[in-house]
């Protein structure tokens, strides 16, 4: 056993004083430097420097020249007043200190406060976000993006972690917008002390970003113990992860809250894109403020035309549907009469984006007529084997909506590990679909090509609920991406695969081969409540849009509608579409079909007044009811 040192016992003694508190560290100070000016005093007086001062006097003036005294002053006069002079000088000394301290420490506390995030928000018609995690940037680069139009713009975020430690982690993932003050505040959300900092009574809406359906519904209840919010009518919208917990989540939201059902919402997605793959790029689209957007609108010159005629008096704007007596109608009747009291639905750049044509397009103009193909005939479909790997609280939601969804003669392949999974289908009755379902790990290449993947039309991998960590089950869904487009190649197989990952940045890691490969993520649904909080009409528009009966998104081949052998104008292809009782507002162009950059082929809302030149693949993205 090696024996301490001199150095290192000096260190002990001096941490085991530091411990003992602040006044072991005075007094070990204080013996320090009368210590530091008896060896001074003793080397001076030595010195013989000063003949008229004895070592007591030399002692005395170094003493008091420590402690910041005038050393001349205080070598004046008798013993008695250099005492009561110097006890004088202490007391005010010490009297001094403690008013600095305490002012150091005030303002010491108050740097503290402001670096941890604890003051007050002052601001009004700002966006508050409650809680913290990854999926915030997207919500906050969405505003940002919404705000741009804005002259000046706030938006304020409460999270647990430090401000400082949130600014930090924020620096490098928003797109910080010289319009836009972002504010970050530490707190709980469902403290109603910390939610009054933020100034939620004047609030422009509230977005309650937390996972946890328990605590969303604490802080619903903290929201409203704030009576300014109701008094404003302050929009509040959350997401809810587990329909279980929706009626007690709708109760606490007292009908003043626009919830979204999390699996509900992403189930009907998928079922929706994986059977038509592009469907997921259009959503995106939809909700990105970056593109075209979904306006409500009323046009009072438009009263009294029909639904066909509104579609042609705009330029820039495509109309998709009307809100008739509060209920939302996605492609309606083209004969339908605007009322009054109707809005259109509108898909536009911007707001201001939304003028109508002076000189909309003659409904009889006789070239159009020429390149029209009135030939209408029925779409037909192929069986699909359609393949389900992986399992979480979705699946059931998208088995529901596949029954109505798949054509005659399909067959639905489900594959996974999931003992929830084995008793819910073992329970299930499906005389519509026959269900195919095996149990095992997806990740396995040799698993994979036992249940015969290479055989399948579309599969969709779904993000597994075996995992609780998210990179974990995000790592699962990699593996099996990886090893289905191996077998994909060698196979020469034509499938398309629609993956769903929980991080963005995972999504990202997984370059996409094919446009049909799309990447599903929590993006859709941070992006939504980004929707929702700037108007909660939409909400109800994508639920319309989700449904399986009613108007849904759908890609035609362009070549049945139009002549493509010369370039067309879209008011011609919407003339086409509404012959078959469809909404047309889009088209894909298949040479772009696998350019991220061209956004996949996609092109949404494009201007009618332009001619376009078509080729054969080429499709056209209309909503229509099948």
């Amino acid at each position: 056993m090696k024996t301490s040192n001199n150095k290192d016992k000096i260190l002990y003694a001096i941490d085991n004083t530091i411990a003992k508190g602040s006044f072991s560290i005075i007094i070990a100070l204080f013996v320090v430097v009368i210590l530091i000016i008896i060896i001074l005093s003793l080397f001076i007086w030595s010195l013989g420097s000063n003949p008229n001062f004895g070592l007591m006097d030399q002692f005395w003036v170094y003493f008091n020249s420590g402690i910041g005294r005038d050393a001349e002053l205080a070598a004046v006069g008798t013993w008695t007043y250099r005492l009561t002079s110097f006890l004088v000088g202490i007391v005010a000394i010490f009297f001094s200190s403690i008013v600095i301290g305490s002012i150091v420490n005030g303002i010491s506390s108050k740097i503290t406060e402001l670096r941890e995030g604890k003051s007050k928000v002052i601001e009004s018609n700002h966006t508050v976000i409650l809680g913290w995690s990854e999926s915030l940037y997207i919500i906050i680069n969405e505003l940002i993006e919404a705000n741009k139009s804005e002259s000046s713009s706030c938006i304020v975020v409460l999270g647990n972690e430090s401000n400082v430690e949130m600014i930090n982690k924020a620096s490098n993932s928003i797109n910080y917008d010289k319009k836009t003050k972002i504010i970050f505040r530490s707190g709980s959300s469902t403290s109603p002390d910390d939610l009054l900092k933020l100034s939620i009574g004047h609030a422009k809406s509230i977005i309650i970003n937390i996972d946890d359906d328990i605590e969303v519904v604490k802080t619903i209840l903290a929201i409203f113990k704030n009576k300014s919010v109701k008094k404003n009518n302050i929009p509040i919208v959350c997401k809810i992860n587990d329909s279980l917990n929706m009626p007690v989540a709708r109760i606490a939201g007292e009908g003043l809250v626009d919830f979204l059902p999390v699996y509900n919402f992403i189930g009907r997605v998928n079922a929706q894109a994986c059977l038509h793959p592009g469907i997921a790029e259009v959503l995106l689209d939809l909700l990105d403020f970056s593109g075209s957007e979904i306006y409500f609108h009323n046009e009072e010159s438009l009263v009294g035309k029909t639904y066909k005629e509104t579609m042609l008096s705009y330029d820039t704007s495509c109309v998709v549907g009307i809100v008739k007596n509060d209920k939302i109608s996605i492609n309606p009747d083209a004969q339908e009469i605007i009322g009054k009291k109707d809005k259109l639905i509108l898909l536009s750049l911007d707001n201001d984006c939304i003028k109508i044509n002076d000189n909309p397009s003659d409904t009889n103009d006789e070239s159009d007529k020429k390149l029209i193909i009135s030939d209408q005939q029925k779409i037909h479909e192929e069986p699909k084997n359609f393949y389900l790997l992986g399992w979480n609280n979705a699946a059931t939601i998208i088995l529901d909506d596949l029954v109505g969804y798949l054509p005659d003669n399909s067959v639905i392949n489900i594959a996974n590990g999931s003992q929830v999974a084995e008793k819910y289908l073992s329970s299930l009755d499906s005389k519509e679909i026959p269900i195919k379902y095996t149990k095992g790990d997806i990740r396995d290449r040799v698993f994979l090509e036992s249940i015969e993947v290479h055989n399948a039309t579309n599969i969709l991998l779904l993000r597994s609920s075996l995992f609780e960590d998210h990179e974990k089950a995000d790592a699962a869904t990699l593996f099996t991406l990886i090893n289905l487009r191996e077998i994909r190649q060698e196979n020469d197989s034509n499938f398309t695969i629609l993956s769903e990952v929980l991080n963005e940045k995972n999504a990202d890691l997984i370059s996409i081969k094919k446009s049909d490969d799309f990447v599903m993520s929590e993006k859709i649904i941070n992006l939504m409540l980004s929707q929702l909080s700037e108007n909660a009409s939409l909400g109800e528009f994508f639920n319309e849009l989700m449904q399986p009966k009613g108007s849904e998104i759908y890609f035609r081949n362009i070549s049945d509608y139009v002549d493509i052998n010369q370039e067309i104008k879209f008011t011609t292809i919407i003339k086409s579409a509404l012959l078959r009782s469809e909404t047309a507002f889009g088209f894909r162009i298949n040479s772009e079909r696998n350019s991220k950059s061209s956004h996949f082929g996609i092109h949404l809302n494009p201007d009618k007044s332009i001619k376009t030149k078509f080729e054969r693949d080429d499709e056209l993205i209309v909503f229509a009811e099948e």
